[in-house]
This record gives C-alpha cells, sequence and structure tokens, in this order.
C-alpha cells in the first residue's frame, strides 16, 4: 500500500469507523457548545475568609459580629497583622480576607470616602473569581446594616440614615493576578487543549484497537507497521483533524462566546500546527503501544485530569513538585496550553511563542521516533503470537 493510500485510508477510517468516530467528529463539537454553560450562575457558599482589624473600634468589632453572623461567610481567623491572614490563605486555610482599615469609624463617622477590601486567592482561577462574587454581597449587606445601626448610636439623624441607604457603597472589583478576567478568557482556552489531546489519542487508539482485533491485519496497519513513511502518513490522518478542531475552536467557537482568540494570527497558527503535530505523534505512540492491549483508552482518560493540573496554570507551580513538572514537560498539553492562550488569547508574537513551539516539535519528533520503534517490534511478530502472549 501506498503512503497516499496510507493516509486516505486512515482519515477515512477517522471519519466512518464507529470505533473513533464519534470523538473524533462529535465530542469537540459538543464540548465547545456546552463546555461554559454550567459555570455562567455558579456561586458558593460557606466561604472560608479571615478578618484583619487594622481599626480596633466599635464599629469594627460591630462588622465582625455582623460578618460572623452572616450564613454565606465561615470566619475562621480574626487579626491585626495582614500577614498572618497572608500566611493562611497561602496554606489554603481560607480563600479569601477582609480588611477593615485604620481609620475606617473615624472616616465613616465625617463622611471620608472609605472602603474595606475583600482579597480572593487569584491562584485558584475559578475558586478565587467565585470566592470574590460569593462573599461581596453579603460582605456589602453585613457592612451596611452595622454602619447603620453604629451612625444611629452615634446620633445620626433619620434623614442622614435614609442618605445612605440611597446611597449605597460602591462594590469595585479589580483583577490583580488574572487581569483577563475570570474563567472564560483564561481557563477555558486551557481546558480545550487537554480536551483535544484525550479525545485524539482515545480516538486513535480505539481506531487501532478495532484494526488489531479484526481477523486479519488491515493492509493499512501493515503497512504502518512495515514503513515509517506510511505510519508517518496514518498519523497525519490525526494531525489534520486536531488541527482543524483547534483552529475551529479557536477560531468561530471563541468568537461566537465571547472569549479572546487569534490575537496574534502567525504564532497563533504555528502554536495550533505544532501542537496538533505533538498530540498525532503521541496519539500514534500510545495506540501502538497499548492498542493491542486494548487499555490505550483508560490509560488516556485517567491522565486527562492529572494534565490539567500538572501544566502549571489552573494549578500554582510552586504547589508542585519538580517530579510531576518535569512529567508535565512530557505531555504537548503542557507547552500547548502556555503558547495558545499568550498567542491566541494574549497576543504574544512568534518570537514569544517560540520555545513553545519548539518544545512541541521535540516532542513530536520523539514520540515519532518511539512509535517507530514499537512498531518495528510489531512488525517482526507474527499476528497470532501478539494474540496468544495477549491471550496468555
Amino acid at each position: 500500500m501506498t503512503p497516499w493510500r496510507c493516509f486516505a485510508t486512515a482519515f477515512r477510517q477517522c471519519c466512518t469507523n464507529m470505533a473513533c468516530a464519534p470523538l473524533f467528529m462529535a465530542a469537540i463539537a459538543m464540548y465547545a457548545v456546552y463546555y461554559c454553560w454550567p459555570y455562567m450562575a455558579q456561586l458558593p457558599d460557606h466561604i472560608h475568609c479571615a478578618i484583619v482589624d487594622a481599626d480596633g473600634t466599635a464599629l469594627s468589632r460591630r462588622l465582625i459580629m455582623e460578618f460572623r453572623a452572616t450564613p454565606d461567610l465561615n470566619v475562621l481567623q480574626v487579626t491585626e497583622d495582614r500577614g498572618e491572614a497572608i500566611l493562611a490563605m497561602k496554606a489554603g486555610e481560607v480563600s479569601s480576607i477582609v480588611e477593615i482599615p485604620p481609620h475606617f469609624a473615624e472616616d465613616v463617622a465625617a463622611g471620608v470616602p472609605t472602603a474595606i477590601t475583600l482579597t480572593a486567592d487569584g491562584a485558584y482561577l475559578v475558586g478565587g473569581r467565585m470566592a470574590t462574587a460569593g462573599a461581596s454581597g453579603p460582605l456589602k449587606a453585613a457592612a451596611d446594616k452595622a454602619v447603620a445601626a453604629w451612625l444611629q448610636v452615634q446620633g445620626a439623624s433619620a434623614a442622614e440614615l435614609a442618605l445612605m441607604e440611597r446611597e449605597a457603597p460602591a462594590l469595585l472589583t479589580v483583577p490583580a493576578y488574572n487581569t483577563i478576567s475570570g474563567y472564560l478568557n483564561f481557563a477555558v482556552p486551557i481546558v480545550f487543549v487537554i480536551v483535544f489531546q484525550t479525545l485524539m489519542c482515545a480516538g486513535f487508539g480505539l481506531l487501532f484497537n478495532a484494526w488489531y482485533m479484526a481477523k486479519e491485519r488491515p493492509a493499512v496497519l501493515k503497512a504502518a507497521l512495515a514503513s515509517p513513511l506510511c505510519l508517518f502518513c496514518v498519523q497525519m490522518s490525526v494531525f489534520f483533524i486536531c488541527l482543524f478542531w483547534t483552529l475551529f475552536v479557536e477560531g468561530p467557537v471563541f468568537y461566537l462566546q465571547g472569549i479572546n482568540s487569534f490575537q496574534n494570527i502567525p504564532a497563533t497558527l504555528g502554536m495550533c500546527a505544532s501542537f496538533s503535530l505533538a498530540v498525532s505523534s503521541l496519539a500514534c505512540f500510545l495506540a501502538l503501544l497499548l492498542g493491542p492491549t486494548h487499555f490505550v483508552v483508560q490509560a488516556v482518560v485517567l491522565s486527562a485530569l492529572p494534565c490539567v493540573f500538572i501544566s502549571g496554570n489552573l494549578w500554582p507551580t510552586q504547589n508542585i513538585p519538580l517530579f510531576f513538572r518535569a512529567l508535565g514537560a512530557l505531555f504537548p498539553s503542557t507547552p500547548g496550553s502556555y503558547g495558545i492562550i499568550r498567542a491566541s488569547q494574549c497576543g504574544a508574537d512568534v518570537a514569544e511563542a517560540a520555545s513553545y513551539m519548539a518544545h512541541l516539535l521535540i516532542l513530536a519528533g520523539a514520540y515519532f521516533l518511539l512509535a517507530c520503534l514499537v512498531a518495528r517490534r510489531q512488525s517482526r511478530q507474527a499476528p497470532g503470537e501478539g494474540r496468544a502472549a495477549e491471550a496468555a
């Protein structure tokens, strides 16, 4: 079988073979439509927080009492030292810090603009955004109630209290860590990279598994095992499918969902192409290595969630042991997520994304070389012997 026929046969099988076609043709489309919806309206309750009381007045104590009585807030620490609260956040004991500034009572009594600061842990993208959204409402309500009661004790008139109710304090949110704002523009593109990797590897593994399970090895499989060029052409079928879906999601899907994309077109195209090549090489290697054992899907699916965290994007890098950071560098999703988010969502140019492209190309070459070695070993083994060894 010629290399071109190997590519054509493998591509047709990817699109029509029911072992893998649902993953290649429909799964990513469904992810693209439905993935973001469940996150739009979720707000947490029982938010763990620390309170820094730098005022130390009757008003600040009344505020703390109101905060403790708020069902949505779980006040675990009250301190005068902001450093202690930060240490508690770094240790994971609290997810937000409420700070009552110095001279807060004096400023309120004098009508001087002041603010109670709510700080959420921005290293955890979803948790930080949700903690801010979930805590800000109860905090504002509790602060309004405490300030009104304190002003009444201080002798404020009914007219002044009514004016305060009509001119409620404003809520100002300033993102300091995830400056491109929230889950959609940051986490969704990163998670989609892991989704591409998982579905491409699982789908290609299922296709090879179907070929291995046939009574007689298909000609395309025999050619791929016998010739590195034919194997490369078979791999290219997955490359073009992955490239199509990557560009489709980064383009029209993200545009319709209001997510930044293609901020730098050359860099984005380069990242998508190099990522698709690395993923197709990994898929080819895993399909050959695990296809005869029928465990490729289990291995790929089990690795998907760890890939999300060891990439260093959605989980603080300093919290990842060195071993797992090195392990994450072996997956295309790690440099792929770093490079694509910077090129497509943040506008990095080709020079800034070059290191990620080089990483992906090295992975592509290494995994294809490993795939050739596995194919060479299997080509020397008669099909009957492989089945007998598997049955044993």
